[in-house]
């Protein structure tokens, strides 16, 4: 029970009790004074009346008379009753009033009933009594006094009960507001938001514990930055070049082998080598400040073109002078107009004491399965072509064949028709072996051939040719209505174009509205890098799906460096980290470090931890130690196709 009402309750007994007494109290002094009064009364009228008929007694053609003066006073209603008897008690004359008081109810006279004494006045004839006069008095005046008396000790109870329960709710009010307040943020600071009580109580003792909350509430706040700023140095240390804050080599070895060997993303692209080629000449020349100036301006110019691409795309710095960029799910003509337009860019930059250049720059194709070394190595040597090349940059094609626009065209339109989608779903369990939630990944068939289409090109297709979102919609329709159908929790990939647009949110809504109580068993894998946007407009979305019973994962965690910041903002319920982190965990101290350090906050937020691409026993056993809630990978479960 609230302490408002339990003092409400307390102060009305209260009152009650003093109600209660005080009109006893009162009423009991009242009633013994009126039948004193109605007893006086009747005494002084039976003597005056009977001084006053003792002429006329004894002779019966006088009783007329002696009757109206009767009814003189009787008439008046200040009597119950007036009995004249002879002195053989024969009853000469009699008068009596009804027993019913008006406004007075029954059971208040029957509650404090009055008793007004029967008074007899003996009227001599001589020395003889000749007859008795009995008078008794009315006690209805009597009962309306007390009625009234009980009304006015009842109204002014009432009053002192409304300005009492006025005050105390003010009271209440006074001291329940802090504390209230100091409970809601209790709440909030488990969840890590340590905001500051902007209440100020009057009073001196709940004033001094809102300051002493206020202070530790700041004190775990710093603890907590701190803590979360510690990762983030240890990662830009490790992970990052001390100088343009850019991935570093080591970065660029864990995401490349990841996309090399991610077998269920598949991904392909291009690898981009970018040389600064006057970097020696400018260091020796005009100083090593001036080389910093050259490095931060041409990597501020890549930055500036990598940011307008729809498609992943990551710098990193592998040495002094070269760069490389990984253009993720990109096709040959895609990565032609970068080239050119990051050499148009970096060539406006250039100044005199450039001799050799600005950049120049190698590229070259890659795709799931391939050798990095043999990547590597031919990207090495479409560089050393392009320094003696005109155009500063030279590319080497991928061997498999790149279908042209018009033909992906024709089969995503066919594809979209059929309004068809499979689903393979690999299961992220506990360390028990119990299944949290089943992953699906669509597959899509060829109209054409009837094959599967390889996932690696439709995406990057349907982004260039604009269906990324009609995509989406028929993957969330078809997974939707095969959920309703199965048991288990579900998890979903949307593309983050997609849920970056307010008209598919709007649908998505929609649709989730229609699959009612089935939300609750629905997990919305949501991309890293769409956290690097509009965090406020995204994380509003990402509220309602929430209120709707979806629960979301970020997936790819740590690919990109920005988005770390913005796990207090967004809350969602789980985290899978990136696989290059996963991938030979078991010898990679740098690697535990940091997940152990990730998996702390992120336990501090309340948020779930998913390890991917789990492929041995070894990586399983460390990430269990390192208290990882949930893994996924071919060790823990392969993809299994689900059945139409």
């Amino acid at each position: 029970m609230p302490l408002s009402r339990q003092l409400i309750l307390s102060l009305f007994s209260v009152l009650l009790a003093v109600f209660l007494g005080t009109l006893m109290i009162n009423v009991s002094n009242t009633k013994d004074a009126i039948e004193q009064q109605l007893a006086s009364h009747a005494q002084d009228t039976a003597t005056s009346f009977g001084l006053s008929i003792t002429p006329y007694i004894g002779d019966e053609s006088d009783l007329p008379l002696i009757e109206t003066m009767m009814n003189a006073i009787f008439d008046r209603g200040f009597y119950r009753s007036i009995v004249l008897k002879d002195y053989q008690n024969t009853i000469l004359l009699e008068k009596h009033n009804p027993e019913s008081v008006e406004g007075v109810p029954t059971w208040f006279m029957q509650l404090f009933p009055l008793n007004p004494p029967v008074v007899e006045s003996e009227i001599n004839n001589g020395w003889t009594i000749a007859a008795v006069l009995t008078v008794q008095s009315n006690p209805s005046l009597g009962y309306q006094q007390l009625w009234r008396n009980m009304l006015d000790v009842f109204a002014l109870t009432s009053c002192i009960f409304v300005f009492a329960l006025g005050l105390l709710l003010v009271l209440v009010r006074l001291i329940t507001v802090p504390i209230s307040a100091v409970v809601k943020q209790v709440e909030a600071m488990s969840e890590q938001k340590f905001e500051q009580l902007q209440i100020n109580p009057r009073t001196r003792e709940l004033k001094v514990f809102v300051k002493s909350f206020n202070k530790m509430s700041e004190r775990l706040n710093d603890l907590f930055t701190r803590l979360s700023d510690q990762t983030e140095r240890y990662r830009q240390f490790a992970y990052s070049d001390n100088l343009t804050k850019v991935g570093n080599r080591r970065a660029f070895d864990l995401a490349f082998d990841g996309m090399l060997s991610d077998a269920e993303l598949q991904p392909h692209g291009f690898l981009l080598l970018i040389r600064l080629s006057s970097l020696s000449q400018v260091n020796s020349n005009i100083g090593f400040v001036a080389g910093d100036d050259y490095i931060k301006g041409v990597c501020k110019v890549i930055h500036q073109l990598l940011e307008s691409q729809s498609s992943p795309c990551v710098l990193y710095r592998l040495n002094g002078a070269d760069f490389c960029v990984l253009l993720e799910d990109i096709e040959e003509a895609q990565a032609i107009i970068v080239i050119q337009s990051l050499m148009d860019k970096c060539k406006a930059i250039e100044k005199l004491e450039y001799e050799s250049g600005a950049v120049h720059i190698g590229a070259g194709g890659f795709t799931y399965g391939d050798n990095k070394g043999k990547v590597l190595e031919k990207v090495d040597s479409a560089l050393t072509k392009a320094v003696s090349e005109e155009q500063r940059w030279q590319i080497v094609s991928r061997l498999s064949m790149v279908q042209s626009n018009d033909v992906w065209r024709e089969k995503i339109t066919l594809l979209l028709k059929s309004g068809t989608a499979d689903f393979v779903a690999q299961p992220i369990k506990n360390n028990s072996g119990e299944v949290e939630y089943q992953e699906w990944f669509a597959r899509f068939r060829d109209p054409i051939n009837d094959q599967y289409l390889p996932m690696a090109e439709l995406i990057p297709v349907s982004i260039r040719l604009d269906f990324a979102q009609k995509l989406d919609e028929l993957l969330v329709l078809c997974a939707l209505e095969k959920v309703k159908h199965v048991t288990g929790n579900v998890g979903l990939n949307v593309s983050r174009l997609s849920l970056l647009q307010p008209v598919f949110q709007y649908w998505l809504m929609e649709q989730l509205f229609l699959l009612g109580e089935s939300c609750q068993r629905l997990i919305l894998e949501i991309p890293e890098r769409a956290l690097l946007g509009d965090i406020e407009s995204f994380g509003t979305f990402v509220a309602k799906l929430k209120t709707m019973g979806v629960r979301i994962t970020i997936e790819r965690f740590g690919a990109q460096f920005a988005a770390f910041t913005q796990l207090r903002k967004m809350r969602p319920d789980y985290l899978k980290l990136d696989g290059r982190y996963i991938k030979n965990i078991d010898s990679e101290e740098d690697n535990q470090l940091f997940v152990h350090s990730l998996v702390n906050i992120a336990h501090g937020l309340g948020i779930k931890i998913i390890a991917e691409r789990v492929e041995t026993e070894q990586e399983a056993q460390i990430l269990k130690g390192m208290q990882v809630d949930f893994v996924q990978g071919y060790f823990v479960g392969e993809p299994i196709v689900l059945k139409s």
